[in-house]
C-alpha cells in the first residue's frame, strides 16, 4: 500500500514538474512575442504614417467613386426570361 502513494506521489510530482517547464516556455515565448510586436508598431509609428498623407490618384479615384453610389440604393433585380435562364433584357418582367 505505502508503494502504490508513493507512485502516486512521484506521478503528481512529476506532472506539476514538466507542466510548469511547458508553462514557463510558453510564457517566455508569448512575453518575446510582445515584445516583438510592440517593437514592430513602433517601428511603423516612428517611421511617420502622418508623412506619406498625400492622396495618389488612385485613391481619389476610389473615394470620388464612394461618394457617388454613396445611399445609392443597390440593383439587385435580377431579370429571368420565361424559360427561367438569367437576362439582360429589361423588357422582362421578374413576376412570373
Amino acid at each position: 500500500m505505502g508503494l502504490i502513494a508513493f507512485f502516486g506521489v512521484l506521478n503528481i510530482f512529476t506532472v506539476w514538474f514538466f507542466s510548469k517547464i511547458l508553462l514557463s516556455g510558453f510564457i517566455n515565448r508569448v512575453n518575446r512575442l510582445d515584445e516583438n510586436l510592440a517593437e514592430a508598431l513602433q517601428s511603423v509609428l516612428s517611421s511617420g504614417l502622418a508623412q506619406n498623407s498625400e492622396i495618389s490618384p488612385i485613391q481619389m479615384f476610389f473615394m470620388d467613386l464612394l461618394k457617388e453610389n454613396i445611399g445609392k440604393k443597390p440593383n439587385l433585380e435580377l431579370l429571368r426570361a420565361k424559360d427561367g435562364k438569367f437576362s439582360s433584357d429589361t423588357s422582362l418582367s421578374t413576376e412570373q
